[in-house]
């Protein structure tokens, strides 16, 4: 298997050139983080946060800046067409980015096997236990994202990991008795 990095998630990526979009600008009006902050009546920390691509620019403060900055529509086109649903919450974009680069991974869970570790069967026996519920669509996008992510287990130089799991866990039989099976069989890499 190549050694190639995986894709960035898609809203990250555009939440990341728009914050960039709003920067450039921001420079080309003369303008400081502070000063915007101020014209448009948001917190500095506001437009620091959009800036770096850690907090999404809503339709009604990035027309008021499309205004102040006279950027033509320009951010509230951005807006429009970022990814209407966030396949992951921004922290957890935010944290995968971080395990595609890292070189040792230390995990502790609770409450399910760390999702670097569990089967395709298990990740929809996960996904279908969600209150609410999950559509089947949606439980095969995010399961294909999940099993993605485990790319980072087969490149030619992988993190060094560590996982403890709370012993219950591995008895919880989530998907049933043969996805159970399978998962146990799968740590001990038999399967």
């Amino acid at each position: 298997m190549s050694a190639r990095r995986p894709p960035r998630p898609k809203n990250l990526t555009s939440m990341k050139m728009l914050g960039k979009q709003l920067g450039a600008a921001r420079r080309a009006a003369g303008l400081t983080q502070s000063s915007l902050a101020a014209a448009v009546r948001v917190d500095e920390e506001t437009i620091a946060s959009i800036e770096q691509g850690r907090r999404a620019l809503k339709p009604d403060l990035a027309a008021a800046l499309d205004d102040l900055l006279q950027t033509k529509g320009t951010l509230s086109a951005g807006v429009a067409n970022l990814p209407d649903i966030d396949q992951f919450p921004m922290w957890a974009e935010l944290y995968m980015e971080h395990e595609r680069e890292a070189i040792a991974l230390s995990w502790y869970d609770n409450a399910v096997l760390p999702g670097l570790l569990q089967t395709d069967a298990y990740v929809r026996g996960v996904l279908r236990n969600r209150v609410p519920a999950y559509d089947e669509t949606e439980i095969e996008t995010r399961t294909a994202a999940r099993l993605e992510r485990q790319e980072i287990l087969h490149r030619r130089n992988p993190p060094t990991l560590s996982f403890i799991v709370w012993e219950p866990v591995l008895r919880m039989r989530i998907g049933g008795a043969e996805v159970w099976r399978e998962q146990l069989r799968h740590l001990a890499g038999g399967g």
